[in-house]
């Protein structure tokens, strides 16, 4: 609940609303305020003496964040131009793997070296837990990033067709009259995200239970992975991406997706049947490296078909639409699995690859049947 539910809750709730502000507001200012909003809700995180107060403070965290996706990528495609998106999209999404991979190389050693480090003199330290420390001293960076992030100079809006915001009855109907791409569009992603958030939380379980691997062997082995592997997924999508459309391949970022993810399934989806864990590890690798393709290509597929004073609705839409169905019922299902199927102690194991093995062909499946309805919106007129 803490890791899905609590962080997923005003996460998808609040997209919607910040994205009609990224439309008509200076976008700086709604990133520093998601941070400010994301670090003090960190800070509580650390101080929370019971369940409740943290779940709360949890839900703070995931309003916080819900504010950077739809106003990053708007000002972003103001950045740079058709042929250059994709790899900027990929640098800016690649900062998240960067980020995961060390959590799991330095998390657990940081909660220990912090536990056991003397912070008497410090009154807001003195006391807690080595992981409600962590918490605080997290929060703290962002809180001094705010001031820093309101001197950035805001982009001029690139093809603006109207001033302020536009009617929502009217951003309902652009995207109800694309449903023909965004319906398979949305689905494709969806499931990327359903496998990629039940690996998330599984993986090191999986380690724990099917190979006996201890939290800090997990952590420095797949978190090596992840930092070295994740970043240079989402650059390869980017440079790819980039050729394609340069040479005149307008639906280039979900080809990018479509083809890079499928390998996903097939090496995702065995790897956990492996029978030793540095076999298992082995085919991690390329699972990694593909499954962050499709996330910088969602980001340009989405702002290339989109008018800009729209931008953010419609990337807060796909935000919603990818974190109900990721954080809502990837971790559960494989969850429900090992209890209701796979039921032996290492269960995990076969929910998981399961889950892998059957999200890939079917976001493949959804994402080209979005192409062609998807190279009609490119070639319509603006």
């Amino acid at each position: 609940m803490l890791q899905g539910l609590a962080f997923g809750l005003f996460y998808t709730a609040l997209a919607l609303p910040i994205g009609r502000l990224v439309d008509s507001r200076p976008r700086k200012r709604i990133i520093a305020a998601g941070v400010l909003v994301f670090s003090l809700f960190s800070l509580l995180s650390g101080l929370a003496r019971s369940f409740g107060q943290l779940f709360a403070a949890r839900i703070g965290v995931g309003a916080g964040e819900a504010s950077l996706a739809p106003a990053a990528y708007s000002m972003i495609a103001d950045l740079f131009p058709p042929d250059r998106l994709g790899r900027a999209m990929s640098v800016f999404t690649m900062t998240a793997f960067i980020g995961i991979g060390l959590s799991y190389v330095a998390g657990g050693a940081t909660v220990a070296l912090v536990g056991a480090a003397d912070f008497s003199g410090w009154p807001l330290l003195a006391g807690l837990a080595g992981w409600q420390r962590v918490f605080v001293l997290a929060a703290l960076p962002g809180l001094l990033l705010v001031p820093l992030l309101l001197l950035m100079p805001e982009p001029a809006r690139r093809g603006r067709g109207r001033a302020g915001a536009v009617p929502i009855a009217e951003a309902a109907a652009h995207v109800l009259a694309r449903r023909a791409a965004l319906l398979p569009f949305f689905a494709g992603f969806a499931f990327i995200t359903l496998s990629s958030y039940a690996s998330a939380v599984w993986t090191p379980a999986l380690f724990i239970r099917a190979y006996h691997w201890t939290p800090a062997g997990i952590g420095l082995g797949y978190g090596l992975v992840t930092l070295l592997l994740a970043p240079l997924g989402a650059l390869a999508a980017g440079r790819i991406c980039d050729s394609l459309v340069a040479r005149g391949v307008t639906d280039a970022p979900l080809r990018v997706a479509a083809f890079g993810y499928v390998g996903t399934g097939l090496f995702g989806g065995l790897a956990p049947l492996m029978p030793t864990g540095e076999l298992a590890l082995a085919l991690f690798a390329p699972s990694v490296f593909l499954g962050t393709m499709p996330y910088p290509m969602a980001a340009t597929a989405l702002q290339l078909a989109t008018p800009n004073e729209l931008r953010g609705q419609v990337s807060a839409l796909y935000m919603f639409v990818i974190n109900t169905v990721g954080l809502g019922l990837g971790p559960v299902i494989v969850g429900a699995l090992s209890d209701l199927l796979f039921t032996g102690p290492d269960g995990v194991r076969y929910g998981l690859a399961l889950v892998n093995a059957a999200c890939a062909p079917l976001a493949m499946a959804a994402l080209l049947l979005a192409l062609r309805p998807y190279r009609a919106i490119r070639a319509a007129p603006a």
